[in-house]
């Protein structure tokens, strides 16, 4: 079953039956989906219920609860850089964890689901940069969206900002509890880095922030929750937060900030190697 949250006229964002959120943006010629969610669910036919428009589907990163869904589409849009993620989340291996995790929750998924073929996402074609971020405009009719890649929870992690609505959506560049651990994502200073020199190109080029849509969470936020949250991330706080166990063999850290409860789990490893 699919949750939809109307955010602002033409703009729905839709939480699965295993709570991952993704974005209908709904122009006069065509429809964005962005990310597909766990697939679980027939998601196509679903938003086929939503809108009338042909719709392209973009992936903001390669991890399965975000690319799995794809598999009810003829074709997707991805960073070229989470190939080797996709490929490795998309494997068997990791739809019989799903298949599992939804068993749990008692959710019937679809005979094929460990067996479904997932088209190779095609490339983003980044047409442009703002101060030397990758980007690249497009609009579905009578609402611009503009794609930018800014590395951190992967290395081919993707935002999109709308500014008709002053809108952001931060794909898991930014979540309630972000996570920077994977073997993918980069060190948690250059990630700081990448989404502040995101946010003020965005604002010099785009205008304010003033909403954002994470990948877990259906709530709106605002764009000053965003900096308060990256500009509480020091050097010295980093340098002082526990351990935390994720069960990956990775040497991880936890650090929990004062806004709502908010967390950063990341490589402590990388951390260290990056100063």
């Amino acid at each position: 079953m699919f949750h939809v949250n109307p955010v602002f006229a033409g703009i729905e964002h839709i939480q699965d039956a295993m709570g991952v959120c993704m974005t209908l943006i709904e122009g006069e010629r065509e429809a964005f989906l962005i990310d597909a969610g766990y697939g679980t669910e027939d998601v196509r036919d679903f938003i086929h219920t939503r809108t009338d428009r042909p719709v392209r589907v973009i992936l903001t990163h390669g991890h399965h609860d975000h690319v799995l869904g794809a598999r009810w589409f003829p074709e997707a849009w991805m960073d070229p850089a989470d190939r080797d993620e996709f490929a490795l989340r998309t494997a068997a291996a990791q739809r019989e964890r799903v298949a599992a995790q939804a068993r749990e929750k008692h959710l019937e998924i679809p005979p094929d689901y460990l067996t479904a073929p997932i088209p190779l996402p095609l490339a983003l074609p980044w047409s442009g940069s703002l101060d030397g971020i990758p980007v690249s405009e497009t609009d579905p009719g009578g609402r611009k969206v503009v794609l930018l890649r800014v590395p951190g929870h992967t290395r081919g992690s993707v935002m999109v900002y709308l500014p008709d609505d002053h809108l952001l959506l931060t794909g898991d560049d930014w979540n309630p509890c972000t996570w920077l651990w994977f073997p993918c994502s980069i060190a948690v200073q250059q990630w700081k880095r990448n989404m502040l020199s995101a946010i003020r190109a965005i604002g010099q080029h785009y205008g304010p922030i003033e909403h954002v849509l994470c990948s877990h969470q259906p709530m709106l936020r605002t764009g000053e929750e965003l900096e308060e949250y990256l500009q509480e991330i020091t050097e010295e706080k980093l340098s002082a937060a526990p351990d935390a166990e994720m069960g990956s063999g990775i040497h991880t850290a936890r650090l929990t900030l004062s806004g709502n409860g908010q967390e950063l789990v990341f490589d402590r490893d990388k951390f260290l190697q990056a100063n």
